[in-house]
């Protein structure tokens, strides 16, 4: 049975055993549930949907980290001229070896940082082009892409 499903009912079983349905019986059910799929993942031959479970906890805070450096950044830059005038840039981005979702959830998150836009996806899926707000160096921006939100999404998703 898929773990997931598994983690589901043990959280729908908990919440049945207190005496209030609520929504924080079913989210302490569902980590109680998970700690158990985590304890007994030699067993059960889950360790697959526990690591991509964490990898998804660490994405979100990767992204969550990134999102709000991101903000700072853009307030400064917008706010203040000690950095000398902006220099926005299109620079392409190399996606090959990515599939189609995976490719979709690093544009997505991309457009969603603050300073930086997925402006297109080339018609192999191979590069995108993004366009970003305000950098000196493009290498260093392939390099936190790199670094940061494809290393998190390759962690869930594989």
């Amino acid at each position: 049975m898929n773990s997931l499903v598994i983690n589901l009912m043990l959280a729908v079983i908990w919440m049945l055993l207190q005496r209030e349905l609520s929504l924080v019986n079913f989210a302490i059910g569902f980590l109680l549930g998970f700690a158990m799929l985590w304890l007994f993942r030699p067993v059960l031959g889950n360790g697959d949907y526990v690591r991509r479970s964490w990898g998804l906890i660490g994405y979100l805070a990767i992204f969550t980290r990134g999102f709000l450096v991101s903000c700072w950044k853009i307030g400064v830059d917008a706010l203040t001229a000690r950095m000398g005038p902006l220099q926005p840039r299109l620079i392409t981005y190399n996606v090959a070896g990515l599939t189609r979702f995976e490719i979709l959830l690093l544009s997505h998150s991309i457009s969603l940082t603050p300073g930086s836009t997925t402006v297109e996806v080339s018609a192999d899926f191979s590069t995108f082009v993004i366009h970003v707000f305000n950098t000196r160096d493009p290498d260093a921006v392939r390099a936190e892409i790199d670094r940061t939100l494809r290393r998190g999404i390759l962690a869930f998703t594989r």
